[in-house]
């Protein structure tokens, strides 16, 4: 890492420092409504209501991105070690870079299925990293410790949730199911109650199921029910049926 990394990360004008002298827009106006209202006028004005809000940082962070992309395999702990020695933690400008280092970097890791998950406690935890929203961002192994980058997935590659399950119900013990493209006639029946023991099989699902409500069968049904018999439905069976003309190939 060159040792000037700091200065070159930092040493760019503040958002907000240039024509802090001009009056931002729309004060002259308050200012005359001021004095036409006849209302007593404050005898001190800070500058920040005539000029803005102030100044904000302006990190150049390309430097430290593309640092981090050469040192991809190397022990986080080496890296972040050579960062804090080029970068003064004493200076509050410099000192800010880490929280973009951080920002960039995961370091509380866990694998799922062999993928790497937040691990941080919260709302996130557990997700993929390759699913975030940033497309810049590495993590730290939890198994080796080095550094890696995480393969970004752009939202329009990613698994889109499956279309709402399209079903016609014909009265108490039957339903019109579309199932992976065909339409079938599903006979159903109630799920045996609490307490009473047994299982049943359903044919459609092509499993056992128990008493205990269902959200999968809930969502393919529409009650807590399992499938006892299925035939497919030719298209003319399909014209005498209550199903929607735009729902049939």
């Amino acid at each position: 890492m060159r040792a000037d990394m700091g200065k070159v990360l930092v040493e760019r004008p503040r958002l907000g420092s240039r024509d802090g002298s001009r009056p931002k827009k729309g004060y002259r106006k308050r200012l005359q409504k001021a004095f036409d209202s006849g209302d007593p006028l404050p005898v001190r004005e800070g500058m920040k209501v005539r000029c803005g809000r102030g100044k904000h940082f302006n990190e150049h962070l390309g430097p430290l991105r593309r640092f981090l992309n050469s040192n991809v395999g190397r022990p986080w702990d080496k890296i972040y070690s050579e960062i804090c020695k080029h970068v003064d933690r004493g200076n509050v400008v410099q000192k800010h870079i880490l929280t973009h280092l951080f920002g960039y970097v995961i370091r509380d890791v866990i694998l799922i299925d062999g993928q790497p998950c937040i691990g941080e406690p919260g709302y996130w935890y557990g997700d993929p990293l390759r699913e975030s929203n940033r497309r810049d961002q590495w993590y730290v192994c939890p198994k080796s410790g080095l550094l890696r980058r995480t393969r970004h997935v752009l939202r329009s590659s990613r698994k889109k949730s499956p279309p709402p399950q399209r079903r016609v119900t014909l009265n108490n013990t039957q339903l019109c199911l579309e199932l992976n493209g065909q339409w079938e006639l599903v006979t159903v029946a109630s799920l045996p109650a609490p307490g009473y023991g047994g299982s049943r099989y359903d044919v459609v699902r092509k499993r056992t199921v128990h008493s205990s409500p269902d959200s999968v069968a809930r969502d393919l049904y529409g009650a807590d029910v399992y499938a006892t018999a299925r035939r497919p439905l030719a298209k003319t069976e399909l014209r005498s049926l209550p199903v929607p003309i735009d729902w049939v190939k």
